[in-house]
Parts: structure tokens; C-alpha cells; sequence
């Protein structure tokens, strides 16, 4: 049966240590700042709720008994994990160690999360920091499950276990080759009905910018029915550079991958936007790291440009 004694406490450890390493009460003493009789008290409480002796005690001399000398490395190495786990926590708390797991959109780190990651790292270079690109639904779900702290992107679908911080308002686009420089107007526009009849490359179902067309009953249907799908921006912009059709972007995407041979014009008649939030779970708070890489994300989103379509909400 194990018995664990009730009343040993860390300041009978620290005597002990002290007793056993300076040879003696009076030296062990002056190193705890402690007086001799104060010490012999904390000793006789530990050995009583030990039920053995510690030291053997003359008037000359105090040495460990055979239990002593096995005991000491052991309350050694206690006292160590106690405050190397105490060090650890304190750390954490001030910012000093943990890991911050963050998933968003690819267009959302490329311009918004990295300059606040960069940040971050000057202030807290102990963070580690895990950033992850994926689409809507798996960066819904990554927050869901908890396996990200918070996510950025647009909303896929409602969750009443999230909450969704709108941050950026973002106007969609066609992403086209540049050699078709008769499909911009004169005033840099193009109408959604211009795409009628065109060969759409869109993007996988899981993603929040086609969930979002999709809910628009005046768009063409070749938008909400892409002829081609690719499961990334990356892929969109290589099929509309070799001509395979053109796609429909916000804005902020579209600035992420062009390039050479390719062109971006906003979408007018009618005006479409979708909205980039910052993901959080509904029902758990964050790490103190997580909520100050959140705080800094959320002023970079704030205060930096833009180009033209993009647009941070206020508040």
C-alpha cells in the first residue's frame, strides 16, 4: 500500500538539501538565510513524517544515515522537475515558450499573416509557430478541432461553434490572359454578363469562394458550374497563362499569383465581395500566444494597403 506522508513540503526538502550538502546545521543555516534552531525544527518534522532518521547527530558532526545518502539525489531531482516545471510554466505565461498553430488561405498568409508572423517572432522569438495553408472547409474544421488556434479565410459554412471576425471585404475579379485586352472596358471594368459563353476554370467545392458564387442566383452560370476545376489559385492562374479559359478571383487572390501574361480586372453589374474572417472557437479561449499573434494579425490588417477592391472592415 502506498502512503504518502501528509505534511512534507518543499521547505523540508530545501532544509534537507542544505543540511546534507554544508555538513551541518549552522552552515545550512547562513546559506537559507534560517536559524540553526529553525532548521533542526524542519529536519525533526520530515524525519517524523518519514518515520526515519535522516542524519546521525554528535556534537561534532551531522552525516546522512544509510537512507539519508539514498534519499538526497532523489529529493535532488525533485526539487529540480518542481522548479524547472514551475520555470516552464512562468515562461509560458510571459511569452517565452509555447507554440502557435494558425491555418488560413494561401492569399491570406501571403499578404496578411506573414508581416504580422514576422512581427511576432522580433517580439517573442521563443513562439514557435506553425502556419498552415489549406482551403475553407479543413481550416473550419482545424479550429473546430482545436488542431489550429485560429484561422483565416472566408466563411465556408455556419458553425455555432465558431466565431467568425469579419476583417477584410474583398471584390471579385476575372483573372485573364493579357494578350485579351479587348475583355476590360474603357473605365478598367468588366460585367459579369461579359463571361457568358467563356470557359470558367474555378475552384474545388471546399473552398469559400465557390460557396460564395454559388449562393448568387443573377451570376452566369458558367461561374457557379466552372467547365474546369483546380484545387488552388496556383493552379487557376497556370491554366488561364496557357489559355485554357479565364477565372474568377477576389482581388486579394489574384495579386498572389499574378504574373507574366496574365491580367486582373474587377467585376462590375453586379458588385460581389466576399469577406475574410478571423476563426476562433466559440466555446475555448486562446493561449496568451495565440491571442497576442491574433491582436498583432488584426492591426497589420488594419493598417496596411491594399490593392484596389480590397478593403479592411472597420471596427
Amino acid at each position: 500500500m502506498n502512503r504518502l506522508p501528509k505534511h512534507v513540503t518543499l521547505k523540508h526538502l530545501h532544509a534537507f538539501i542544505a543540511v546534507a550538502q554544508e555538513g551541518g546545521f549552522t552552515a545550512a543555516g547562513l546559506r537559507m538565510h534560517q536559524t540553526q534552531s529553525s532548521l533542526t525544527g524542519l529536519i525533526q518534522q520530515l524525519e517524523q513524517a518519514l518515520g526515519c532518521i535522516l542524519f546521525e547527530r554528535t556534537s561534532r558532526h551531522v552525516a546522512l544515515t544509510e537512507i539519508g545518502k539514498e534519499f538526497l539525489p532523489r529529493a535532488i531531482h525533485l526539487l529540480k522537475e518542481f522548479e524547472g516545471a514551475v520555470d516552464d510554466v512562468m515562461r509560458y505565461g510571459a511569452l517565452e515558450r509555447g507554440q502557435v498553430n494558425i491555418a488560413a488561405a494561401p492569399s491570406a498568409i501571403t499578404e496578411l499573416l506573414a508581416p504580422a508572423v514576422l512581427e511576432f517572432s522580433k517580439l517573442y522569438p521563443g513562439i514557435r509557430i506553425n502556419l498552415r495553408d489549406d482551403n475553407s472547409r479543413r481550416i473550419q474544421e482545424l479550429v473546430s478541432s482545436r488542431e489550429a488556434d485560429f484561422g483565416l479565410t472566408s466563411r465556408w459554412l455556419e458553425d455555432p461553434g465558431l466565431l467568425f471576425e469579419p476583417c477584410l471585404t474583398d471584390q471579385f475579379g476575372i483573372l485573364y490572359p493579357s494578350t485579351e485586352r479587348k475583355l476590360a472596358r474603357k473605365n478598367g471594368k468588366v460585367s459579369w454578363e461579359q463571361l457568358t459563353d467563356r470557359k470558367q476554370i474555378g475552384l474545388v467545392d471546399e473552398t469559400g469562394i465557390l460557396s460564395l458564387l454559388r449562393t448568387r442566383l443573377d451570376l452566369p452560370r458558367e461561374i457557379t458550374a466552372p467547365f474546369y476545376e483546380a484545387s488552388s489559385t496556383t493552379s487557376q492562374a497556370a491554366l488561364v497563362r496557357c489559355g485554357m479559359g479565364v477565372a474568377v478571383l477576389p482581388a486579394l487572390a489574384a495579386g498572389r499569383v499574378l504574373g507574366e501574361g496574365l491580367s486582373f480586372t474587377l467585376l462590375e453589374q453586379p458588385i460581389v465581395t466576399r469577406t475574410l474572417c478571423l476563426i476562433t472557437h466559440a466555446h475555448y479561449g486562446l493561449t496568451p500566444s495565440a491571442q497576442a499573434l491574433l491582436n498583432i494579425a488584426r492591426t497589420h490588417i488594419k493598417h496596411r494597403s491594399y490593392p484596389k477592391g480590397c478593403e479592411p472592415t472597420s471596427g
